[in-house]
């Protein structure tokens, strides 16, 4: 009989994350407001914004979606983005704003974000940030690693991302958790030997099933925050399921990182608003 790893469900986490989170959203003055930029036709992108709009409406939080694509406004440019960001940062019924990633090739993704009231900055991604807002993304991983109740002290982890965006801040909270930490990319030469080399491994790359069962170490906890959409609704991770043989812990795509992560920035957006 083959050894299966242990699910951890990410979906049960974050509705109780959100009933608790509805309580606290009551006792406001206001309901919290939650703005998204979204540029382009990115399936994906669009579903996402439609996910976290649903986490809104269950918590109680005003849910602000800008989008801009092929059927509104296709041909948007940079400045008239940072002008609706400015617009968002002076709006006193807005007290995150989400710029959805990634925007299309011709815009500067850092120069935009660095257009952000970081006050506003419900991602966590502006440079003035100084821990003040972490990452939903990086908070998902952390109560997925408390989760496991496992010794994590100097434990090896290997994070695989292609973009710095997410891994750099990542891997910064990890260290200063007592994780030795190394970042890879997807197209190191010598990829399969320094993924074996992880005891806990966390893909973001975004690539169907990228990892295979023989980059995995045995008994590793692996953590697949890389969601790519097969078909209308249909999600897969970076994560080959075959992992499940050999890893100790397994985040599955659906239902994983991905709701944690939406309860997470709106657990941003009522702490946002609360200083507001």
């Amino acid at each position: 009989m083959k050894k299966t790893a242990q699910l951890i469900d990410g979906k049960a986490l974050a509705e109780k994350i959100l009933l608790e989170l509805k309580g606290k959203v009551a006792q406001l003055d206001r309901p919290p407001g939650l703005a998204t930029i979204l540029v382009g036709n990115d399936p994906a992108s669009h579903l996402y914004v439609q996910n976290k709009k649903k986490a809104c409406q269950k918590v109680g939080i005003e849910f602000h979606e800008y989008l801009y694509g092929e059927k509104c406004y296709p041909n948007i440019t940079e400045p008239e983005i940072i002008k609706m960001i400015n617009w968002l940062n002076k709006n006193d019924e807005i007290d995150g704003i989400i710029i959805q990633l990634p925007l299309p090739k011709k815009f500067d993704t850092q120069k935009i974000i660095n257009q952000l009231d970081p006050k506003k900055d419900v991602d966590g991604f502006h440079p003035r940030n100084k821990g003040d807002v972490i990452p939903p993304l990086i908070e998902a991983i952390n109560l997925v690693l408390l989760y496991t109740k496992e010794d994590l002290k100097n434990k090896k982890v290997v994070i695989i991302a292609r973009s710095p965006i997410f891994s750099n801040p990542l891997k910064k909270v990890l260290t200063r958790n007592g994780l030795r930490t190394d970042l890879v990319k997807p197209d190191d030469k010598n990829l399969k030997n320094k993924l074996k080399e992880a005891e806990i491994l966390i893909s973001v790359v975004g690539k169907i099933h990228f990892i295979k069962k023989s980059m995995v170490k045995s008994g590793a906890m692996v953590i697949d925050a890389g969601t790519s959409l097969i078909s209308k609704n249909k999600w897969a991770g970076d994560v080959d399921p075959k992992v499940a043989e050999v890893a100790a812990w397994l985040t599955p795509v659906p239902g994983g990182i991905g709701p944690l992560t939406v309860a997470m920035l709106l657990k941003n957006t009522y702490e946002l608003a609360k200083k507001s």
